[in-house]
């Protein structure tokens, strides 16, 4: 019974952390007043995240890049081009005019069940 307690548990924990997308800012303030690009105004540096929960290589729960600080069931949104899309919309939201020095990363850690995650960082100029 204890384990089955735990194992109740477990899952909601891990149900309750996974699946998450976001755009974090720095703006130049932040920044200290330094340029970003060569040409053109800082708007703010942007870094992207999304991660899931898969087992092999079904996704389980991953953060929906389309509504940011939710979740998906069943659907593969931990991808390089969801997550592009993302920071890309959150750059122009902002008021730039360009996205500049993209950088992603893409880590996979699933054995039975386990995790994905991309992140991608770039500059947010006018």
């Amino acid at each position: 019974m204890h384990k089955m307690m735990l194992l109740a548990a477990a899952c909601a924990v891990t149900a309750f952390f996974c699946g998450c997308a976001s755009v974090q800012e720095a703006t130049p303030k932040d920044l200290n007043s330094e340029g970003i690009a060569v040409t053109g105004n800082t708007v703010a540096h942007l870094n992207a995240e999304n991660w899931g929960l898969y087992f092999f290589v079904f996704p389980l729960i991953t953060g929906s890049t389309d509504k940011p600080g939710e979740m998906e069931f069943l659907k593969d949104t931990v991808r390089v081009e969801n997550v592009a899309n993302l920071l890309t919309r959150k750059s122009k939201e902002m008021g730039a005019t360009q996205t500049l020095n993209m950088v992603s990363r893409h880590n996979t850690f699933v054995w039975w069940f386990g995790f994905r995650d991309v992140q991608i960082s770039a500059n947010a100029v006018k």
